[in-house]
């Protein structure tokens, strides 16, 4: 029996619910208690202090420091995160699945979970994990609206908030989750009004844009209002942006001068010459490792060892974020150059890998133990299984690219054809190329989990897609 049968026969013979959460069991039992990088044992450091900073989303360490009281470490937001992935699939399966008659796609959603691209740091806990469970049950909910097929307004209204609050929940988790959010806050205000039409979603496209502003404007103001240790992480990307366009001027003499404006701002002197031989459009943080040292990275007292701007005065702020604007204005073609550059190694088309695109028990920094405590030892399956995709993270699909290439694509199969059953498409690979073009605005590094959210994306546009394949299936 071919594995296409078997999957098939395994949608006729269970229930569709315990396909779901058996899928959910699953996943969480092999990835309990969840994993800890850096970023995420400094969380819940602040968590379990009861202190907040604004390097990562405060919401996130609030969430966390009510879990971590009822099981201390990380299982808590393991069992939210990915609750809220599962919770997505099923949604989504009843939305845009069940009504087509392609029942064989439910257990084709739980392989899709399983495949090593998404299942490799699903287990860890990252904000970026959040967001796309956040992401997936609001277009899942987005699905369900349809106030023009004899739903009652007040059902499809209840819909659309809690397609708002999932979309809220991606922002708050991640800020820069404002652009993929646009397309299914555009596509819920569709479902709410439908022109059955692609130019229908479009003319909902502004009301989406503007409702995703409003949001990200409020967190923005929430998160400023949670946060009791300000870092400014914005100023590492400023840096970085300057740098890159420095790197590239040919006149030495503006070079020098733009250079000390940055290293004023920064409290540190010096030659431009360091800094040109550390610039690497890979990471913001080299600019910092200058040998001699010329800009200086300040620390602030955070037991964590958070890096951050703290130290640095509100007029030096301001003179950096006027620097940061003119010097972008000035040479907008050597910026563009710069975060090109930067997207090359987002996207995985250079020679280096992208950062950690296989992510659990070794990741753990040992450094931190000190203050976080010990943490679980991988279990033989764990140690295997991370093994195993190791091996594979430099082959193609261990590499953003081809699914960035995937998701246009499907996006124009998908507009061209016109059929009003691919506006759920039109919207899922445009939240997913809009996520990625925003990354490459403003991304300081090339980690694999930036880019995760558009590679889901590219596979469930594919498995729409194959809806009218899938209802024929038996």
């Amino acid at each position: 029996m071919t594995v296409t049968k078997k999957i098939n026969s395994l949608a006729g013979a269970l229930p569709i619910e315990w396909i779901f959460i058996s899928g959910f069991l699953i996943h969480f039992g092999i990835m309990y208690p969840g994993f800890l990088c850096y970023d995420a044992v400094n969380q819940i450091l602040e968590a379990r202090e009861g202190r907040f900073s604004d390097w990562h989303p405060p919401l996130m360490a609030i969430i966390w420091r009510f879990s971590d009281s009822l099981t201390p470490g990380p299982a808590g937001m393991l069992f939210l995160q990915l609750g809220l992935v599962w919770t997505g699939a099923y949604l989504t399966f009843q939305a845009y699945f069940k009504p087509y008659g392609a029942k064989v796609a439910a257990p084709w959603l739980c392989v899709l979970l399983f495949l090593p691209p998404l299942f490799g740091i699903s287990g860890a806990i990252l904000k970026d994990m959040l967001m796309w469970g956040a992401l997936f049950s609001a277009f899942g909910i987005a699905g369900h609206i349809k106030n023009h097929k004899g739903q009652t307004l007040r059902l499809a209204l209840l819909l659309f908030a809690l397609t708002v609050l999932g979309l809220w929940l991606a922002i708050l988790m991640r800020h820069n989750a404002f652009f993929a959010t646009i397309p299914v806050l555009s596509f819920a205000i569709f479902r709410l009004f439908p022109k059955y039409s692609v130019f229908g979603l479009v003319r909902a496209a502004i009301p989406g844009a503007v409702l995703a502003l409003v949001l990200f404007a409020v967190t923005g103001a929430i998160n400023n209002r949670l946060a009791d240790r300000h870092t400014y992480p914005w100023v590492a990307n400023a840096s970085f942006d300057i740098a890159g366009v420095i790197k590239r001027l040919e006149d030495k003499g503006r070079q020098q001068a733009i250079f000390d404006q940055l290293a004023g701002t920064l409290n540190s002197t010096g030659s431009v010459e360091p800094l040109l031989k550390a610039y690497t459009p890979m990471y913001w943080r080299e600019i910092f490792r200058t040998k001699p040292p010329t800009l200086e990275l300040p620390k602030n007292s955070m037991e964590s060892q958070i890096h951050g701007f703290a130290s640095l005065s509100d007029q030096q702020r301001q003179t950096l974020h006027t620097l940061w604007i003119q010097t972008i204005l000035a040479e907008p073609v050597l910026w563009v150059r710069h975060r090109l550059a930067v997207s090359k190694y987002v996207l995985g088309l250079v020679p280096d890998n992208s950062w950690s695109p296989v992510m659990m028990a070794k990741d753990f920094p040992s450094d931190l133990e000190r203050f976080y405590g010990s943490h679980p030892k991988a279990t033989k399956l764990q140690e295997w299984l991370e093994a195993g995709m190791t091996k594979y993270v430099e082959y193609w699909f261990f590499q953003p690219w081809p699914y960035f290439v995937l998701t246009i694509y499907l996006f124009f199969a998908a507009a061209f054809r016109r059929v009003t059953a691919n506006i759920e498409v039109i919207c899922l690979t445009s939240s997913a190329i809009l996520h990625e073009l925003g990354l490459m605005l403003a991304a300081p590094s090339p980690d694999f989990r930036y880019s995760h959210y558009m590679i889901f994306c590219s596979l469930l546009s594919l498995l729409l897609l194959a809806r009218p394949w899938m209802a024929k299936a038996k």
